[in-house]
């Protein structure tokens, strides 16, 4: 983690975020019980890893160009470790990466992420920025949905496939939490940034996968889909924070990095309901 300013505000707005979820974790327990694997994502985290380094050693192409984004005040660990992850099984692919560390609403995040791209594909003033696909870990999910949007008239980002995880769609279990910031309050369960997402979903021209690792005490596993979408979850691994791991996790990341490349996914048509 970077040496940060202890009076600026991106530094409070980090530390804010990383110990409500180190709080409302300890609540639980500190090691994650072990849980049964989800039938509609039948993947170890052994043949996760085999399936990674099988696409390693032949990198694939991507249709288009991949953007990973980070979720809230976070300076590029979450989006740095898909990056690790996924960038080297895809050849001749352009892959940004894209965090929103020292943004503070969903506006500065989105326009950040508008300039992150037009920059990363190098393009002019006046050129359309063209479709891509997204992969986005947690509050970044958010951000995608709202760049990809017409609500807001102007420049868009044309997302064709966007890949979620650990993404509070439907609001966040730590959102109505002081942490003083307009992020966490428009990720409140009720709040209007939310349902104007959910106005504007059917119109999206975008696939939307999502994934979640259950015991995820921060966003909830729960909230981790739009109402009415499939969500697939995997277990969380015995000794690890559901939410913190999601950007980490193996079985997920091997999925997406599939599709990206082409290929069939190892998740079935359907997800399986979160167990109770």
């Amino acid at each position: 983690m970077r040496n940060l300013p202890l009076g600026s505000m991106a530094a409070r707005l980090l530390q804010h975020s990383v110990l409500a979820a180190t709080a409302l974790t300890s609540l639980t327990g500190c090691m994650s019980p072990a849980r049964e694997m989800n039938p509609s994502f039948p993947v170890t985290i052994e043949s996760a890893r085999m399936d990674l380094a099988r696409m390693v050693s032949d990198p694939k192409p991507t249709a288009r160009a991949v953007v990973i984004i980070g979720g809230i005040a976070d300076p590029s660990i979450s989006s740095g470790a898909m990056v690790k992850v996924i960038a080297p099984t895809l050849s001749a692919s352009k892959v940004l990466e894209v965090d929103f560390f020292g943004t503070t609403t969903f506006a500065q995040a989105r326009a950040h992420l508008l300039r992150e791209i037009r920059r990363g594909l190098e393009l002019g003033e006046t050129a359309p920025i063209p479709e891509v696909d997204v992969v986005a870990f947690s509050m970044g999910g958010l951000v995608a949905r709202d760049a990809a949007s017409t609500v807001h008239g102007g420049e868009r980002v044309p997302i064709r496939r966007l890949y979620t995880i650990a993404t509070p769609h439907l609001g966040a279990r730590v959102a109505s939490a002081p942490f003083q910031f307009p992020q966490s309050e428009d990720m409140q369960i009720t709040s209007d940034f939310l349902a104007q997402l959910d106005e504007a979903l059917p119109d999206a021209c975008y696939e939307l996968r999502c994934y979640a690792v259950t015991d995820d005490v921060t966003v909830g596993e729960e909230f981790a889909a739009p109402n009415g979408w499939h969500l697939w979850w995997v277990p969380v691994q015995p000794g690890r924070y559901g939410h913190l791991s999601g950007f980490s996790d193996e079985r997920i990341l091997s999925d997406i990095a599939r599709r990206l490349r082409g290929e069939a996914g190892v998740t079935l048509s359907q997800g399986t309901p979160i167990p109770d």
